[in-house]
């Protein structure tokens, strides 16, 4: 006999209490790919370990990508099959994933194939990664209502999603991912592997974003820059991109305190780092005076514009110091750094 309905309980309160209106509701915030991840893999206790870690050690949290106009999208804007894939991986995890666009005239069938792939995951007692505007979390679903369950990575609010709005998103894209195993990893040359591709995300162009419209790494906080002094981006989104990476260094703060060991010159990666996420907090709290900066008071936006600039000049250190701590595995990799 077919199970109609299965929900993790001990994630998400009783699906009764849920108002089957709100499918199509949006959360405030930004749920990440990482805090996704963190949370399924604390809720079947494959790890212990603080979200920071993961974030490190998956090297997410050292991806910098903006679109040139400071839209809220820069935050997801990558390439999510080959990273998220990869991000899993470092940490132990075998997962499954598929993407595509809602467009195509195959999208029924590949969205008939995905449900069934996220109902065997739940089935199994694991959360899958979904994407709905931002990344969330497939908690349960119910058959006779033709509903998902899905929850943001903090909080236990959650919302219902119609089978037939799978992949049905503001923007065309579709993407899920489930994980189906989790096995012992070296932490300690996970973390080492993770510094070497953040030395790559620094120092490459992500493909699959045209260039005229996205900076990535090195070339980022210029054109953040550039924006700001040019007028053309939107005061709110622009904001919510800055508060993103001040939060993603801070977790790199963190991260990176833990990893002196790795190397007798890591006291250079740490410091820089720190400097970083210190000069981030600077930021917000200009930013965080709403009134002069939704007015675009030009000191205001000089003041971002400058704090940006020494940003960029401290993550290049941070960089350079970490091509110091390892220079022979660097060495190795030649012109091709993030080659594992």
């Amino acid at each position: 006999m077919m199970v109609a309905k299965v929900v993790l309980h001990d994630w998400i309160q009783s699906p009764k209490a849920a108002n089957s209106a709100d499918a199509h509701r949006s959360w405030s915030g930004v749920s990440t790919y990482t805090e996704a991840l963190h949370r399924i893999l604390s809720h079947k206790q494959w790890t212990d370990l603080p979200h920071h870690m993961i974030a490190g050690m998956t090297a997410s949290a050292f991806r910098l990508v903006v679109n040139r106009r400071l839209t809220a999208e820069s935050i997801s804007a990558y390439n999510w099959m080959a990273e998220n894939f990869v991000a899993a991986d470092f940490v132990g995890v075998t997962a499954s994933q598929a993407a595509g666009f809602s467009f195509e005239p195959t999208f029924p069938l590949y969205q008939k194939h995905a449900l069934l792939d996220i109902k065997a995951s739940i089935d199994r007692g694991i959360g899958a990664i979904l994407w709905h505007d931002q990344f969330v979390i497939v908690t349960g679903y119910d058959d006779v209502e033709r509903v998902l369950f899905i929850c943001e990575s903090r909080g236990d609010e959650f919302i219902r999603l119609p089978y037939d709005s799978f992949g049905r998103n503001s923007t065309p894209y579709w993407y899920y991912q489930v994980l189906e195993a989790c096995t012992p990893i070296d932490r300690w040359e996970v973390c080492k592997e993770s510094l070497i591709q953040a030395v790559y995300k620094w120092e490459t162009h992500d493909y699959m974003l045209p260039i005229q419209d996205y900076a990535c790494g090195a070339d980022a906080y210029a054109a953040m820059a550039a924006a700001l002094q040019s007028g053309e981006y939107d005061a709110g989104q622009a904001a919510t991109v800055i508060r993103y990476y001040a939060n993603s260094r801070w977790d790199i703060a963190s991260y990176i305190a833990g990893l002196e060991h790795l190397s007798n010159q890591m006291d250079q990666v740490i410091d820089q780092y720190k400097l970083l996420a210190n000069l981030y907090t600077t930021i917000v709290e200009v930013v965080d005076d709403s009134i002069s900066w939704d007015s675009r008071e030009p000191k205001c936006v000089q003041r971002v514009i400058e704090l940006i600039r020494k940003v960029g000049a401290t993550e290049q250190r941070a960089t350079d110091a970490i091509k110091r701590a390892f220079p022979e595995t660097i060495g190795n990799r030649f012109v091709d750094v993030g080659l594992r």
